[in-house]
């Protein structure tokens, strides 16, 4: 028996599938959750029609790296660096976490995402103070609709209890052998770890050696202000570094980390806009690009900045652009010629978020076989009419109010420039009375009058 079909009709279609090409108008045909056919003039009958003329179709955004229980709280640390940010989120608000409230966050947060057209989120939430905190995460995830990845951190706390505090993951496993028995759920699991920037070599490697026994892939922040002090030679030194870990930031690297990145197989995440804001240092694209790594994009947090991938494709690119065209200006010579293009950074958000999230083989290209992880983006705005490019209006000209259409495994879940999930009242309700029983308990305010001191770190 055929089971469910939806035919998206007429679009200008961006697969990012080298094999596969661009079209200028097609139709993409999916079955039962995955792309059956993308080809023009497809006759069709029996199936649910989306008219997708003047539209572009491309792969669903792929963040690799959010910390979405934060959520509730946006813009607050919008004036902090990094050091501020630590003290405030991490050291004041985060110990007065209900699960509730992380509830709250992770639902407005992949919500948030969707609406932008980011149809997978690596969720590192660092903020497992309970099993309860971790339930409430997890339920959250699923019932937002999207997909994610559920990066499971230590608890907050075992941050500040120095160096060479070890972390019990116990929790991770009830959590594991509960909730991800089946490997084609939307939401997977993966491990948020501490990482040497902050623990010692030994805790980091206890840390890799219980997740590798749980066979989960890992994400860790390294190489960040200054704290990245030749911590990815400290893996590399123990053996710990290989193709199951991704690596956040990368800022703070010493160009022979870079390779050691490439050889063992690593996957990297660039923050660029939070990066430049907070002091983590500049984003590594173009370090990482001559190493033979092509990174993925991330949001990281939204207590700072917007949830959207427009915006870090753009910063992304224009970023490593800026310091390319610096590097030839101080030579003596105009630049001829740019390195990085659009589709670069169109495809470091998508089909390179998918290989980090090891999902590459579902996800991050319109080629028939994989799910059906689409977004349609209007082109009758005047910021995006008329079309020259299609790929450079995806990248550089769009933003979230060009989303029109968002499916996920081939079920709509943002139609006609509005979310379908059935209660977003409701959602802005939990994350109101969050954000304010959390601001209570630190006693703080909105409006930016904040302003948390620097954060100083632990001793072993």
């Amino acid at each position: 028996m055929r089971g469910k079909r939806t035919l998206i009709k007429g679009a200008t279609v961006i697969t990012l599938d080298p094999g596969l090409g661009d079209f200028d108008v097609a139709d993409l045909l999916i079955e039962d959750g995955r792309i059956a056919r993308v080809a023009p003039a497809l006759e069709i009958e029996d199936a649910e029609l989306i008219d997708a003329a003047s539209m572009i179709a491309i792969p669903g955004f792929v963040d690799t790296h959010r910390h979405t229980w934060q959520s509730q709280l946006r813009n607050i640390a919008a004036d902090w660096s990094l050091t501020q940010y630590f003290t405030g989120i991490l050291g004041s608000l985060a110990p007065t976490y209900r699960p509730e409230d992380v509830y709250a966050g992770n639902l407005l947060g992949l919500l948030e995402a969707l609406d932008a057209g980011i149809t997978t989120v690596l969720d590192w939430s660092h903020i497992m103070n309970t099993p309860e905190h971790a339930d409430a995460g997890y339920e959250a995830l699923v019932g937002a609709g999207g997909r994610a990845v559920f990066a499971y951190g230590s608890p907050n706390a075992l941050w500040g209890e120095g160096l060479d505090a070890k972390a019990d993951w116990s929790d991770l496993e009830r959590v594991r052998d509960t909730y991800f028995g089946s490997d084609d759920s939307l939401v997977t699991l993966a491990a948020a770890l501490r990482g040497p920037d902050f623990s010692t070599i030994d805790a980091t490697a206890d840390d890799w050696a219980s997740i590798r026994a749980l066979g989960l892939p890992i994400s860790v922040h390294i190489g960040i202000g200054g704290w990245g002090q030749r911590s990815i030679a400290a893996l590399h030194e123990r053996g710990l570094m290989g193709p199951d870990t991704t690596y956040i930031h990368c800022s703070r690297l010493d160009p022979d980390e870079y390779a050691m990145i490439a050889d063992t197989g690593g996957s990297v995440s660039i923050a660029a806009e939070v990066e430049m804001h907070m002091g983590h240092g500049f984003p590594p694209t173009g370090e990482m690009l001559d190493a033979g790594v092509r990174p993925s994009l991330s949001v990281d947090v939204c207590t700072g900045i917007g949830g959207d991938m427009f915006g870090q494709m753009r910063i992304a690119l224009a970023t490593q652009r800026g310091f390319e065209n610096d590097a030839a200006l101080k030579a003596g010579h105009t630049p001829d010629s740019l390195r990085v293009h659009a589709r670069d950074a169109l495809e470091f958000a998508t089909i390179q978020g998918a290989r980090a999230c090891g999902l590459d083989d579902r996800i991050g290209t319109l080629t028939p076989g994989k799910d059906a992880d689409i977004v349609l983006l209007g082109t009758k705005r005047l910021n995006m009419s008329p079309v020259n490019n299609p790929v450079a209006a995806a990248a550089l000209a769009a933003s979230a109010i060009n989303v029109e259409t968002v499916l996920v495994r081939g079920e709509v879940v943002k139609r006609d420039g509005n979310l379908v999930h059935r209660d977003l009242d409701r959602v802005r309700r939990l994350a109101t009375e969050s954000r304010d029983y959390l601001l209570e308990q630190v006693g703080a305010e909105t409006g930016g009058a904040w302003m948390p001191a620097a954060y100083v770190p632990p001793t072993v």
